[in-house]
């Protein structure tokens, strides 16, 4: 019996200290796993790239489809409602950081920097400067042309001659068709010519040109459109920034062809923090029934990093008609995520980069697809394992703090060595006793290093309710006196090795339950 009574000085500090581990695991599990937003689900894996690129997305019999590139060619995922896998198709062609491709019904193309390639013979097709693989057709440019090219036929048929040589070109796929755009800078502003393609015809639909202030330069444009208007979002960059970083701005426009776009800023607001997203780009704009909507990547505020943070993830935003934005974030993982693809208005897909291999992961507002994701997996239990450890390793920091706390029980028990050494040998009870109580004012009176308002701010509610460092400051104390007194006298103990077992005890239970959210 004091035998079993003297292991419980260390078994219980050892249960405690465990029950802490376990909860601090469990709150890390549930923000490396917390959903991106309200209704949407966790990121689904379903697939790996070597190269940087977005994927292709589109409807093959009826299935969601999303190809892209692999180490040997090209992947084609066929899934059911549910994106779970149902056919998958390979293609072998050479792979580089330019590589893009597109599927025809009985024929695959590939392109890369200089020219666009048949799959089947490798023989080269065309050159070409630009590639364009929209869903349901491709089309390139090459010098001062555009040309639609029939991917089933082989053949290509020029669509537009550019006027100006050095104008950019963007194409959208809306459920009305197949739109182009062509933006030329010229001394007043930009110059832009709105085209429908139909088949292997082009219609012009109007002209509009628009300006940017002085000190801002046009960085990307990005639009759709609707019935007989279009959407136009334009991201500029300050051509100087007394800070020396980079500052871009946004602006939308709504109007009807042949009329100039009044352009508003717009400005997006992290939905997870106080402050506005930074860095955005990898930007598109599609219509929904909501009206139009936005998908970017952004720098912002995310809990599933070891020290919670911003970081790149996917988001959305709808403007209405004030040109305001409602944010919703539609990824939260810890890696760097790029090139957001919308496949419906319930599913998007994205790259994570991980080295030399990059995840494509999935998040749907689908209520199955929700359901599916909210499972335990592998990958959430590494971050939140990692995520434990790195917190628990930094939590050490609470022993440097704890110092000032056992200072004065250290100074008490010299003095009492080398005024009243009698009642050290005769192991007086008042001794011990006046050093708890010295320590725990000590620790009472300086607690706000420890239990400062950014611990508080970051800790569970748990532990952060009001007036809970006092509390656990006691109990605690009430804890390590209970497993003192249980197995102390097995142990035939002092009186300064009691109370140095009371301190470290109670300096362990602080450090594994609040250590962790000091840094």
């Amino acid at each position: 019996m004091k035998n079993w009574r003297g292991k419980l000085v260390w078994l219980l500090p050892t249960i405690i200290v465990l029950i802490a581990v376990s909860l601090l695991f469990s709150h890390n599990y549930q923000k490396v796993t917390e959903p991106p937003d309200e209704g949407w689900s966790r990121a689904l894996d379903i697939g790996t790239t070597p190269v940087l690129r977005p994927p292709n997305v589109g409807i093959h019999d009826g299935n969601p489809s999303v190809s892209f590139l692999t180490e040997n060619g090209i992947q084609q995922n066929i899934y059911n409602d549910q994106y779970e896998i149902k056919e998958q198709n390979s293609y072998d062609i050479p792979v580089d950081k330019f590589t893009q491709f597109y599927i025809g019904e009985n024929k695959v193309i590939h392109a890369d920097y200089y020219g666009m390639y048949d799959q089947e013979t490798g023989e080269k097709i065309t050159d070409l400067q630009a590639f364009y693989p929209l869903e349901s057709r491709a089309f390139y440019r090459n010098e001062d042309k555009i040309y639609s090219f029939d991917v089933n036929e082989s053949a290509s048929e020029e669509l537009l001659s550019l006027e100006n040589p050095k104008a950019s070109v963007h194409m959208a796929e809306t459920d009305s068709g197949t739109f182009l755009l062509t933006d030329g800078v010229t001394s007043s502003g930009n110059s832009l010519t709105y085209y429908q393609v139909k088949k292997n015809n082009i219609t012009p639909l109007g002209e509009a040109t628009f300006s940017v202030k002085e000190s801002e330069q046009v960085n990307d444009i990005q639009f759709t459109t609707k019935n007989d208007s279009y959407q136009l979002l334009v991201t500029t960059i300050q051509k100087q920034s007394q800070s020396g970083k980079i500052q871009n701005y946004y602006y939308y426009a709504e109007a009807p062809f042949g009329e100039n776009p009044n352009l508003n800023r717009v400005n997006f607001q992290d939905p997870h923090s106080t402050y506005e997203l930074k860095e955005i780009s990898d930007l598109s704009i599609h219509n929904t029934e909501n009206g139009p909507v936005l998908l970017f990547k952004a720098n912002g505020w995310t809990d599933t990093l070891f020290r919670p943070g911003p970081q790149f993830n996917i988001y959305q935003a709808t403007i209405s008609e004030s040109s305001a934005t409602k944010v919703t974030r539609l990824s939260n993982t810890p890696s760097f995520s790029n090139f957001p693809v919308r496949l419906n208005e319930q599913t998007v897909l994205w790259v994570d980069n991980g080295g030399e291999d990059h995840k494509l992961l999935l998040a749907s507002s689908k209520p199955e697809v929700i359901e599916r994701a909210d499972q335990i997996t592998k990958q959430g239990l590494l971050l939140a394992s990692g995520k434990t450890i790195g917190m628990l390793s930094s939590g050490l920091f609470a022993l440097i703090i704890s110092t000032f706390w056992f200072l004065w029980p250290l100074l008490f028990m010299i003095f009492i060595m080398f005024s009243k050494a009698d009642a050290l040998d005769q192991d007086r009870s008042w001794v011990l006793y006046t050093g708890i109580l010295i320590y725990l004012m000590a620790a009472i009176v300086a607690r706000d290093p420890m239990f400062s308002d950014a611990l508080l701010a970051r800790a569970p509610e748990y532990l952060s309710f009001p007036g809970s460092p006092i509390l656990f400051l006691l109990g605690f104390a009430g804890i390590a006196y209970g497993i003192l007194k249980a197995g102390a006298r097995s142990k035939d103990w002092s009186n300064p090795i009691q109370l140095t077992y009371f301190i470290g005890m109670h300096i362990l239970f602080i450090t594994v339950f609040f250590g962790p959210y000091l840094m």
